[in-house]
């Protein structure tokens, strides 16, 4: 999960067997674990399918401002949201469903929970 490591300094992120080496290179040692950061599969419900696609489809549009506290999520950006729910065809309920998602997200993005 590189992406969840990139967005949240805080969160594990896996060293496979050719990173590792690449440090070892550099006269760091890095102990690999295969299984310490297994992703975790759930179960997403079939009228829920749509929702869950149009989601992950806009996971790289989120529009952040950088200050001197750190990192504030602002939202998705709903120009590039529209662009990928047309091109991907989601039905427009799917709009709806991505804001909830959208809300829920940001609290425990900016350190809520």
């Amino acid at each position: 999960m590189a992406r969840v490591g990139k967005s949240e300094a805080r969160a594990p992120v896996s060293v496979d067997d050719e990173t590792a080496a690449d440090f070892q290179k550099m006269g760091v040692t890095v102990e690999v674990a295969p299984d310490a950061f297994e992703a975790e599969a759930i179960e997403i419900m079939a009228d829920n399918r749509d929702s869950m696609l149009g989601f992950l489809a806009v996971e790289t549009q989120w529009r952040v401002a950088a200050t001197m506290a750190g990192m504030i999520w602002l939202g998705l950006d709903y120009n590039a949201v529209d662009v990928a729910m047309r091109r991907q065809a989601m039905p427009d309920a799917v709009f709806a469903d991505l804001q909830t998602m959208e809300a829920e997200a940001l609290a425990i993005l900016n350190g809520g929970e």
